[in-house]
């Protein structure tokens, strides 16, 4: 009975998340409610749609904010990377070193930066330095936590078949699934910073 209401807090969280951010610009309210609701799932609290929905509106505006930055971010990489494919060949492979690095660092940062705003809620200044301070001093956890994020985009590459497989699961529980692995991860560097050994900025 245990491991089935488990199974539907995750449907829920999941579902909840899919519907809420079908506005694109409500995805970082959404990310940051899932992550509260998936906090309280790890401690065995209530974790319906109440609390899902009062997470969304408490960091709606900071969330919201968040998510058009890094949207824009990658934009502009995008944008970045069409137009440097049409110079010539050694100052193209560099450029696109240099773009490739960016984007995984903003990868690296956009797994971060939700979970660190819900724990630790600040200023957004402070949030996205911590957010980047973070990603570098636990680089292999947040290697590990990209990782799992795109390991479900490399299996449907590699492994074509398997997208009825993921087009049943994913719209079912496969985001909550993923982003509680994540959590597990990230809470590993939270336990940190609330021991003392490191302190986030603007928790003076």
């Amino acid at each position: 009975m245990r491991l089935c209401g488990s199974f539907v807090s995750l449907v829920r969280i999941n579902l909840l998340w899919l519907l809420s951010r079908l506005p694109l610009f409500t995805v970082g309210a959404s990310t940051a409610a899932m992550v509260s609701a998936l906090t309280a799932f790890r401690a065995d609290d209530e974790c319906g749609a109440k609390v899902f929905f009062r997470a969304f509106r408490t960091h709606f505006r900071q969330a919201t904010v968040l998510w058009l930055l890094m949207a824009f971010l990658g934009c502009m990489l995008a944008l970045d990377y069409r137009i440097v494919v049409h110079l010539a060949f050694p100052v193209r492979m560099a450029v696109i070193v240099v773009i490739c690095f960016c984007a995984l660092a903003l990868i690296l940062v956009s797994g971060l930066i939700f979970p660190l705003l819900v724990r630790f809620p600040g200023t957004l200044r402070d949030t996205v330095i911590n957010a980047v301070l973070l990603s570098i001093a636990h680089l292999p956890k947040m290697l590990l936590v990209t990782a799992m994020n795109l390991l479900p985009l490399l299996l449907l590459v590699l492994l074509p078949r398997l997208v009825l497989f993921f087009g049943f699961l994913w719209p079912l529980c496969g985001f909550s699934l993923i982003a509680l692995y994540d959590l597990k991860v990230i809470e590993k560097i939270f336990a940190i910073l609330e021991s003392g050994t490191q302190e986030p900025a603007g928790q003076n």
